[in-house]
């Protein structure tokens, strides 16, 4: 200690607790970011701009809101849960919290929407046949004539909705319809559509199988040739139902930190997540319902005649 005087070791003093104070500065947490028990090692927080966005109209999922989420048959079992598992501590709920866009909350189309027709629906219950003059082209010489038709069925078919789903009132929906083959009539085929799931909203689609056909008829020289086609028109009522179904991730929010029964080593947070997935499927779903009619012309049967 010799040749140090007593100020200098205070300024040595003052320093050294400086530079424990500076030491012992407390890490500054982001703000707005809830305190969770982490569903997964690698999620991120991401605080400031919303990452989670509204999905593309005509897609065939939109985000879930937190009115939809109650609209659920299953909405009470979540609630359960969240009380068996947390207490019943003071909450908010939110879905597709802009924290984690990681865990988004959905509403989706579920498979295809199928047609429905009476039962027993045959053509010779909706159909009319007649018959008319080939729409094509008379063609050709030296003894014969070639007409060129379209041979097939057109579809066209007009809908209402009947009835929304309690979930993605007002969204639109892209999704795929399925009409049941008539038999002489059309086979299955599909169609793609987007609906706004709003009662009384309309939608139209349309769907064509045509062929190109060529008839040759001979004849001699002064004849008069003539193609005839059997036309049916027919108008098929029908029904289907759209089934939407929510899927993904709700969280409980707490005012005050609050642990997990089931899993106590958990420690104690202000967010819990539960998975919307866990209930079966018809507790997490709504239906939208339309009517209307089916318009199908087919093109077929024909008859060529010189004479």
């Amino acid at each position: 200690m010799r040749g140090i005087s007593i100020n200098a070791l205070l300024g040595i003093a003052i320093i050294s607790v400086q530079l424990m104070r500076v030491s012992a500065m407390p890490f500054v947490h982001q703000q707005n970011v809830p305190d969770i028990l982490h569903p997964s090692p690698h999620l991120k927080f991401f605080p400031g701009e919303n990452l989670i966005e509204r999905r593309d109209a005509g897609s065939n999922c939109q985000n879930l809101s937190v009115n939809d989420l109650k609209q659920l048959p299953g909405f009470h079992k979540l609630v359960q849960k969240a009380k068996d598992k947390h207490g019943n501590g003071k909450y908010t709920i939110k879905t597709n919290d802009k924290h984690f866009p990681g865990y988004p909350a959905l509403i989706c189309v579920h498979g295809p929407a199928e047609v429905t027709y009476k039962s027993g629906t045959t053509k010779s219950h909706y159909c009319q046949p007649t018959t008319a003059d080939a729409q094509g082209t008379l063609t050709g010489t030296n003894g014969t004539v070639a007409v060129t038709v379209l041979q097939g069925v057109q579809t066209t078919a007009q809908y209402t909705i009947s009835s929304a789903a309690s979930i993605g009132l007002s969204d639109m929906f892209q999704t795929q319809v399925g009409f049941p083959a008539i038999t002489d009539l059309f086979d299955f085929f599909t169609t793609s559509v987007t609906i706004t799931n709003t009662q009384t909203q309309s939608f139209m689609t349309q769907h064509t199988a045509q062929t190109t056909l060529t008839l040759t008829m001979a004849s001699v020289e002064g004849d008069k040739c003539e193609a005839k086609e059997v036309v049916q028109q027919c108008t098929i009522p029908s029904t289907g139902k759209i089934q939407l179904v929510a899927e993904g991730t709700a969280w409980w929010e707490y005012e005050s930190r609050t642990g997990d029964k089931d899993n106590k080593d958990a420690g104690k947070h202000y967010a819990w997540m539960l998975d919307i997935n866990e209930l079966p499927i018809h507790e997490r779903s709504g239906y939208i319902n339309f009517v209307g009619n089916m318009q199908v012309v087919t093109k077929g049967n024909y008859n060529g005649v010189c004479k």
